[in-house]
């Protein structure tokens, strides 16, 4: 094979640098100048009086993740009662073990309280 059929490919490879080049170039040169009031962090009307990191109850975090299984976990209780209603009485059994668990997941974090917020 010969190097000409690989001129295209190089001019095309070359096209894009100079095309990627220009354009951050260009936008160095045009962009607006920063300045100190610009660079500040501002959100509804609020400035930041407090440091991004930080420390958050563990009590926060437990509920999030009750929260998130227990979501989940309803949010797959409709598909799975379509797809067993075909199975007649074995999935009514199936379903019902189902929900029988996550009401006894419930009570059992109802019991140790991680439910409420200290």
């Amino acid at each position: 094979m010969e190097l000409s059929a690989y001129l295209p490919i190089l001019v095309f490879f070359a096209l894009g640098l100079a095309v990627g080049g220009a354009i951050l170039t260009l936008s160095k040169i045009v962009r607006p100048k920063h300045t100190l009031v610009k660079d500040l962090p501002y959100e509804s009307g609020i400035l930041g009086g407090t440091p991004a990191r930080q420390r958050f109850s563990i009590d926060f975090y437990l509920t999030a993740m009750l929260f998130i299984v227990f979501d989940i976990e309803l949010a797959f209780l409709y598909p799975v009662a379509l797809t067993l209603r075909d199975d007649g009485l074995l999935g009514l059994v199936v379903l019902i073990v189902f929900v029988f668990t996550i009401v006894e997941a419930l009570v059992y974090i109802w019991k140790k309280k991680a439910l409420e917020w200290r």
